[in-house]
């Protein structure tokens, strides 16, 4: 268990998965059920829910619920959501906390339906997709991704990550949608050395490598408590690894890119910036040239 622990704070939840595919041990099927979550493979969370609900009553109510809830409202299963709402309210009494927990959830579900009459139209966010160079309206059509069924909108996507009149973030955002979806079919994706074809859903977020995580770390010691600087530095990273999607962006050596990171940040808030390094000056200039891509 100490050590599946540890493979969880480490991220990772892939290989957490596959231990615990045959396990018993409740606290192991938590650490899985967290980590299929996160990994955005809702389907098979929802079935380790129900093939291990009783289990998951005994020992984890109230975390389980909470999971099984937000999946449920993710993919609008609002007659599902009713259906676990009564599973759980029939439980025998755990706390006062999960007693007004569930009696939040019928609201929430109203809340969301009505949101979801609201919706945009399907063919609105195809055309938003293939054709809008608005950034906010492109960013509102990703989000409901997760709201239409993907087939249905599946071409304007394929449209969308090769177009070259859009953000290159918004091109990784669409292409970071389809690797959530799982999708597992070839697609064209206009990176910045061109086009390339990729299989969504063998594809790994730059956000899961250990290194991304190694390289906060670093920003956050040089910022030296300087708030400003940390999150500009912190911004100006992640936009440089979405911008790089799916090149590798953690080639050079981890200190020197939190050094180039940073210099840039200072450069951003006008602070005073002493960086000599010819090497880290050279990668410096590269990454500001890939955040500032347009």
């Amino acid at each position: 268990m100490d050590n599946l622990e540890s493979l969880f704070n480490k991220k990772q939840y892939s290989l957490i998965v596959n231990l615990t595919e045959e396990s018993s041990d409740p606290k192991e099927r938590i650490l899985r059920l967290a980590s299929l979550v996160i990994l955005g493979k809702d389907n098979e969370a929802l079935d380790e829910i129900e093939n291990n609900q009783d289990m998951y009553d005994k020992n984890y109510p109230y975390k389980t619920m909470k999971m099984h809830f937000e999946l449920l409202f993710k993919h609008e299963l609002f007659d599902e959501a009713k259906l676990a709402l009564k599973h759980y309210q029939d439980l025998p009494y755990i706390s006062q906390e999960v007693e007004e927990y569930l009696r939040s959830i019928p609201n929430q579900i109203d809340d969301l339906k009505n949101h979801k009459d609201k919706s945009i139209p399907v063919d609105e966010i195809c055309n938003r997709l293939e054709s809008e160079k608005d950034s906010e309206l492109l960013l509102e059509a990703l989000a409901y991704i997760r709201v239409y069924n993907l087939n249905s909108i599946i071409d304007s996507l394929k449209v969308l990550l090769v177009r070259k009149d859009v953000r290159q973030d918004l091109r990784a955002f669409a292409l970071f949608a389809l690797m959530e979806q799982e999708y597992s079919k070839e697609v064209e994706y206009l990176a910045l050395n061109g086009v390339t074809k990729v299989i969504p859903s063998s594809l790994k977020t730059p956000f899961e490598n250990a290194s991304f995580l190694e390289i906060n770390k670093k920003l956050d010691a040089l910022s030296n408590n300087n708030i400003t600087l940390k999150e500009t530095a912190a911004n100006l990273f992640a936009a440089y690894v979405i911008n790089s999607f799916p090149d590798d962006s953690y080639k050079s050596e981890v200190n020197k890119t939190a050094e180039a990171i940073l210099s840039l940040a200072k450069n951003y808030i006008q602070e005073e910036d002493d960086l000599k390094s010819e090497d880290v000056l050279l990668l410096k200039k590269k990454i500001k040239q890939i955040i500032e891509v347009q």
